[in-house]
């Protein structure tokens, strides 16, 4: 389970409700700072490009805590929400193939893992579980893994502030965080599997 899980967002609920932007209006600035964050990185400005990444990310995050503090919470919010995220990852992670790693190749490999298992792969596993209903509604809610977009976010992040200082150090935060990700999305399907029967599945005596 991630971390995300574990935080009372209800204790930030009131000062959320004085902000005044509406929740799509958030996610929309998300997607907006991620995009300026991607420019600056793929120009090398890597010190101005992480400013903004926290900005994406932190606007990420209060999103769906202003929707439910101000009670607007809506079926297009919360899919708008989930399609800036994967927005937002993949505009970060392309901008930083660019940047001057010691290993390119394995710099570059580790991103592309990052972006297929991570930032699509572990939430598509959900999603169409979902949509082919092979498990029940409550089963997929209640489907988590050991590293989810959070805890995603903050590798992203310390990869690149570790890059300012040393690129070699950086480069191998990637790589654990595309073993990470690969990891996240085989818990998931595995998750999937099982609830839906097809693992260790007996079939029954006539």
């Amino acid at each position: 389970m991630g971390i995300k899980q574990h935080i009372q967002t209800r204790h930030f609920e009131r000062l959320a409700a004085l902000i005044p932007l509406s929740p799509n209006t958030i996610t929309l600035l998300s997607v907006i700072s991620a995009l300026i964050a991607a420019y600056m990185i793929f120009m090398n400005e890597v010190a101005y490009g992480l400013a903004f990444v926290l900005i994406a990310f932190v606007f990420d995050s209060i999103d769906g805590i202003v929707a439910r503090a101000k009670r607007q919470e809506t079926r297009f919010g919360a899919y708008l929400d989930g399609v800036s995220d994967r927005i937002v990852e993949f505009f970060i992670l392309a901008s930083m193939i660019g940047l001057g790693w010691p290993n390119t190749a394995l710099a570059i490999s580790s991103l592309l893992i990052i972006m297929g298992f991570g930032t699509f792969l572990t939430s598509f596993a959900k999603a169409y579980a979902d949509h082919k209903g092979v498990i029940r509604k409550n089963q997929v809610q209640k489907l988590s893994c050991v590293f989810e977009r959070a805890e995603r976010s903050i590798f992203i992040f310390a990869s690149l502030l570790i890059y300012l200082a040393n690129p070699t150090y950086s480069m191998y935060l990637l790589s654990f965080t595309a073993l990470l990700s690969v990891i996240g999305f085989l818990q998931r399907f595995i998750a999937v599997a099982h609830l839906s029967g097809f693992l260790w599945h007996r079939p029954r005596r006539k």
